[in-house]
C-alpha cells in the first residue's frame, strides 16, 4: 500500500446484482476442462448421484465444476461525502487541522463478486456491474490463491464482461459453452459462487420461470430461478444437473436485499455469443434503425383493421437515422425482418441488434393498408440508446361530460407554457380527460397533444371534432391518435363507437 493509500478509507461492499439486457433464450450448457500442462482434456462431469433410497446428492458433480468458479474481489475509487464548511472550520478550531477524513486520495470502496475460466488462455466470465470502474481486479481460486486478473471487455446492456489472469495454473479447470441444453422449467438447477464473501458456496433449485422480460425490456429473457442467490452470487454459474451451465446469475428480486427465493440468469446463448464479442474485439457492436417503437393492442387492432395483433408500430422516426434514410415513416406497421413475421417490438428490437452495424435487411411494413418492402443499411447502436420502445403514458383524473371524454385546448402561447409543449408540436392539447371514458382507456391524458386522426393533421379543436365525427358516420369504431407526451410520440386507438351511458 503506498502512503497515498494509507491515508484512504476502505469500505467493504457486497454487490447487488444488477439488470441486464441479451437476445431471446436458447439455452446452451457448459462441460467441465481440465487445462492441463499440454493439450487440454474434456471432462465430462457425473450427474446427480442417485441412491436406492430415492434420495440424491449433488457432491459429485460440485466436486468437478466448483473449481472453475472463482471470487472475483475488485477495488474502485468513492468521492468523499461533502462535508459542510461549518464542521470543518470547527475541526479546524477545535483541533488546529482538519479531521484526517478531509485530507488524502479518495476512499478506496472493495467489492466482491463472482465468475468463472472459460478456457485455458485464463479468460474468466463475470457481470459488467462486478467489475465497472473497477481500480485493481483480483480473482481467488478455491483453492485460497488469489491471481490479479485485468479487464479484457464489458458489455452494459447484457451485463457480461471478461477477465483475463496472465498466467492461469496448471491444471486449472474451466468450462466450455455447449449447444445442446433444452432448459425448462422445472429442472434443477445450482448456482455456484461468492455470496457475501463465502467463497465456494453452492445453492440448489429449480428453474421457476423462462422468459422473464429484463428492466430495460428490449434485450434480454432472463432465466428465473428458485435456487438462492446474494450479493457476491453476481457472474457466477448456474449449472443444470449434467454439469452444464444454463446461465450466468446477474440479479435477485428481494424487498430487504437478501435471498427471498426469486433469482435471475443471463442465458447461457447470450452469454457465448457476448462473450465471444468481447474476447475477440474488445466490445459488442449491434445494428440499429433509428426508431420509436410500440405494441399494436387490440384497440389499434380494431383502428387499423388488423387481423391479429402483431409486428412493431413505429412511433417516431428520428431524423437522419437507418430507417429514415430507407423510407420508414411514422405509423408504418413493421411486420417482417428478412422475411420472418415480427411477433412484437422486441422480436424487432432482439433481430435487429443480432445483425452487424452496415449489414442490409429487408424490413416489410404495412402502410395505408398495403404492404411495402424497405432495404436499410443499419447502423451502429450505441450502449445507451436515445430511442427505445415508446412507454404507456399515466392516467388523467379530471372529469369532464361528453362522448369521447376528452377536453381539448388550442396550442396557443398560454397552452404552451403551462404544458411545456416547444413551439414546433402542432395540434390540440389535451386539458382534462373523464375516467371511465374513452379517452381514459385510450390512455389520454392533460398536456398530451393530439398530432394526427387517422394520419391527418389535427389543426384545430373544431377540426379534431369533425374528423370524429366523419369517422363514426363511415362506420368506424376507432380511430388512430397520434399523439405528443413530452418528447416522445406514440400512437393510441381512440374508441369512437359507444355512448357514454
Amino acid at each position: 500500500m503506498t502512503g497515498s493509500q494509507s491515508k484512504s478509507r476502505r469500505v467493504k461492499t457486497n454487490l447487488l446484482a444488477g439488470a441486464a439486457a441479451g437476445a431471446a433464450i436458447i439455452s446452451l450448457g457448459l462441460a467441465v476442462v481440465s487445462a492441463q500442462a499440454q493439450a487440454p482434456r474434456l471432462v465430462t462431469p457425473p450427474p446427480a448421484v442417485a441412491y436406492g433410497d430415492g434420495a440424491f446428492s449433488f457432491a459429485n458433480l460440485v466436486e468437478r465444476v466448483a473449481p472453475a468458479v472463482v471470487s472475483v474481489l475488485v477495488e474502485r475509487e468513492v468521492e468523499r461525502p461533502q462535508i459542510p464548511d461549518e464542521l470543518q472550520q470547527f475541526f479546524q478550531f477545535r483541533f488546529g487541522a482538519p479531521p484526517e477524513e478531509f485530507e488524502g486520495e479518495p476512499d478506496v470502496a472493495e467489492a466482491q463478486g463472482s465468475g468463472f475460466f472459460i478456457d485455458a488462455d485464463g479468460h474468466i466470465v463475470t457481470n459488467n456491474h462486478v467489475v465497472e470502474g473497477a481500480k485493481n481486479i483480483r480473482v481467488s481460486l478455491s483453492n485460497g490463491k488469489e491471481l490479479k486478473a485485468t479487464l479484457v471487455g464489458a458489455d452494459p446492456l447484457t451485463d457480461l464482461a471478461v477477465l483475463k489472469v496472465v498466467e492461469p495454473p496448471k491444471g486449472q479447470a474451466f468450462v466450455q459453452f455447449a449447444e445442446d441444453v433444452n432448459l425448462r422449467v422445472g429442472d434443477w438447477v445450482l448456482a455456484v459462487g461468492n455470496p457475501f464473501g463465502l467463497g465456494g458456496s453452492v445453492t440448489s433449485g429449480i428453474v421457476s420461470a423462462i422468459g422473464g422480460e429484463s428492466r430495460q425490456g428490449t434485450f434480454l429473457d432472463f432465466i428465473q430461478i428458485d435456487a438462492p442467490i446474494n450479493r457476491g452470487n453476481s457472474g457466477g454459474p448456474t449449472f443444470d444437473l449434467n454439469g452444464r451451465v444454463v446461465g450466468v446469475n446477474t440479479a435477485i428480486y428481494s424487498p430487504n436485499g437478501g435471498s427471498v427465493g426469486i433469482g435471475f440468469a443471463i442465458p447461457a446463448k447470450t452469454a457465448k455469443e457476448t462473450v465471444a464479442s468481447l474476447i475477440k474485439n474488445g466490445s459488442v457492436t449491434r445494428g440499429w434503425l433509428g426508431v420509436s417503437i410500440q405494441p399494436v393492442d387490440e384497440s389499434i387492432k380494431s383502428a387499423l383493421k388488423l387481423k391479429e395483433a402483431k409486428g412493431a408500430l413505429v412511433a417516431e422516426v428520428i431524423a437522419g437515422t437507418p430507417a429514415a434514410k430507407a423510407g420508414v415513416t411514422d405509423g408504418d406497421l413493421i411486420i417482417k425482418l428478412n422475411g420472418r413475421d415480427l411477433a412484437d417490438p422486441r422480436d424487432l428490437t432482439r433481430s435487429i441488434s443480432a445483425l452487424a452495424p452496415g449489414e442490409k435487411a429487408r424490413l416489410t411494413v404495412l402502410r395505408d393498408g398495403a404492404e411495402k418492402t424497405l432495404v436499410v443499411t443499419l447502423g451502429a447502436r450505441d450502449a445507451d440508446p436515445q430511442v427505445a420502445s415508446a412507454a404507456p403514458p399515466s392516467q388523467g383524473e379530471d372529469v369532464l361530460s361528453g362522448e369521447a371524454g376528452v377536453k381539448v385546448a388550442e396550442l396557443n402561447d398560454a397552452a404552451r407554457r403551462q404544458f411545456r409543449i416547444p413551439e414546433g408540436v402542432n395540434g390540440v392539447v389535451v386539458t382534462a380527460v373523464k375516467p371511465g371514458s374513452p379517452g381514459e382507456e385510450a390512455g389520454l391524458q392533460p398536456g398530451a397533444v393530439i398530432l394526427q386522426v387517422d394520419g391527418a393533421a389535427v389543426t384545430s379543436a373544431a377540426s379534431l371534432k369533425k374528423m370524429l365525427a366523419d369517422a363514426k358516420s363511415g362506420g368506424k369504431d376507432a380511430v388512430l391518435l397520434r399523439l405528443q407526451f413530452g418528447e416522445a410520440k406514440q400512437f393510441r386507438a381512440l374508441t369512437i363507437g359507444k355512448k357514454e351511458g
